[in-house]
């Protein structure tokens, strides 16, 4: 039986040999890498094929360039899982992270198309809207936009507050158990505002995320819009066969 051996590429040889002298020497953020001449010594590759490596790295958010300085290691990126903003808190807990939001502003609001199609709702049912920023170890990282159903939830907004969180509340106050949603997830660009409330620079690229999330009865427990930096998260999708 004939075997076909195929080679690695010069290019994605060169990505994969700087990710593991990240690694093997534990360089931190901001921590300068050898310059061109060094790494290409070092590995035998041309500087083309090192610097086509490094704008590969550079544009997925791993090293970062200061002009006449050279390349950095960038700060490591939150894993955001595709499965909504509940699990997403959940698994920065679990990896250690602290983190905390601040209420930015709860409204009583009429529900309008977009809202009443994500709903299941009537034009003109009545909705809480809730907007938080939430923060990662002190750095605002996503700003959420919540949307609940008022009539079917009524007095939700005398419950939460900046220290408690959404599902304690339905599931002891209305029995309600969020167990799937459907999500989508689009890139946008920060504006003044947002930019502001997220301590970064307006037209810096932004995940924003929209969906809603289902109770174990498949009926609507919420609609949520979620604005993400993209400088502090990556998206990733578990698949199981």
């Amino acid at each position: 039986m004939n075997k076909t051996v195929s080679r690695i590429q010069p290019g994605m040889e060169a990505i994969e040999k700087l990710e593991d002298f990240i690694k093997v020497n534990r360089l931190k953020a901001h921590t300068r890498i050898p310059c061109e001449k060094d790494l290409c010594d070092l590995w035998g590759v041309s500087r083309s094929t090192l610097r086509q490596a490094v704008d590969e790295l550079v544009e997925n958010g791993v090293l970062y360039r200061v002009l006449n300085k050279g390349v950095y290691v960038a700060e490591s990126r939150y894993p955001r899982d595709m499965a909504g903003v509940s699990a997403m808190v959940r698994d920065l807990i679990d990896q250690g992270n602290e983190v905390t939001k601040k209420i930015i502003a709860v409204n009583e609001i009429p529900a309008n198309k977009q809202i009443a199609r994500n709903l299941r709702v009537k034009l003109g049912t009545k909705i809480y809207k809730i907007i938080k920023c939430r923060s990662i170890n002190g750095i605002p990282c996503t700003i959420e936009t919540t949307y609940i159903n008022a009539e079917r939830y009524p007095g939700f907004i005398d419950h939460y507050s900046d220290d408690v969180t959404m599902d304690p509340i339905f599931e002891e106050y209305y029995n309600t158990y969020q167990t799937s949603g459907t999500e989508r997830i689009n890139v946008t660009y920060a504006t003044e505002a947002e930019a502001e409330m997220l301590q970064t620079e307006p037209g810096l690229p932004m995940f924003f995320a929209s969906g809603v999330a289902l109770d174990q009865n498949g009926e609507v427990v919420m609609y949520y819009k979620q604005l993400i930096r993209s400088d502090k998260f990556v998206f990733v999708c578990t698949v199981e066969s």
